[in-house]
């Protein structure tokens, strides 16, 4: 894995982040993830998430290369935040089960369970742990209304449970290019609400049932993140 992680560090990262992603390196804790350690700088909370049904971010160049990758198969992940003014190479930095934490070079995480997202760090609000086993189990079941749990932190910094109905349908065949790939898929779609919040996902799923591209929610604040599994 010290030689990923190496290959990562010399990558050339086009990378701009923007000026409120200065991220606080605080304590916290809760029953979906006991073992969060960091959070990101917490701003008011917002009654929607930014842009609702998100847009792809717009295509930028690539941080790596199909070599890189072919060297090294499935230790990578592409994200693509702030509508491309945030791209970044993540390699796998560890692994929970079904949960894999992908770092970068500049101290972002993601976490994900078998693709979809499950908590974040070093953004300007982070999704500090999810229960998405229902979104799982309707993704196996081609669709259907679930429910998920956030943990998301409080302006007082405390860490609150938020929980959301969620319909996923699929919606419909697509073939996708990442990296000089072009991957017959089908594309998911999942809606979630609450009183207070509301945002929808995307899946991109192939026929390995591998979840080779996403477009999910991190928190308000924080907005939509793309990851492509190249």
């Amino acid at each position: 894995m010290g030689t990923v992680l190496a290959m990562i560090l010399r990558l050339n990262m086009r990378l701009a982040l923007l000026a409120t992603l200065g991220a606080l390196t605080l304590t916290a804790c809760g029953p979906l993830n006991e073992n969060s350690v960091a959070k990101g700088a917490a701003t008011a909370l917002q009654t929607r998430f930014a842009g609702g049904d998100a847009a792809a971010p717009a295509p930028v160049a690539p941080v790596l290369t199909r070599a890189q990758v072919d060297a090294a198969p499935g230790n990578f992940l592409v994200m693509n935040a702030y509508g491309g003014s945030l791209v970044a190479a993540l390699a796998q930095g560890g692994s929970n089960g079904d949960r894999i934490t992908w770092l970068s070079p500049q101290g972002l995480s993601v976490t994900t369970q078998n693709g979809v997202m499950v908590a974040t760090r070093g953004f300007p609000r982070d999704l500090m742990a999810a229960d998405v086993n229902g979104v799982m189990q309707a993704l196996i079941a081609s669709g259907g209304t679930t429910t998920r749990v956030h943990e998301v932190l409080s302006d007082t910094d405390q860490v609150q449970t938020q929980s959301f109905t969620c319909t996923l349908a699929s919606q419909g065949r697509e073939t996708i290019g990442i990296l000089g790939r072009q991957i017959p898929t089908e594309r998911f779609g999942e809606a979630c609400r609450s009183d207070m919040l509301a945002f929808d996902n995307k899946y991109w799923i192939d026929d390995t049932g591998v979840m080779v591209r996403s477009l999910q929610a991190i928190a308000p604040d924080s907005g939509y993140i793309q990851l492509d599994r190249p």
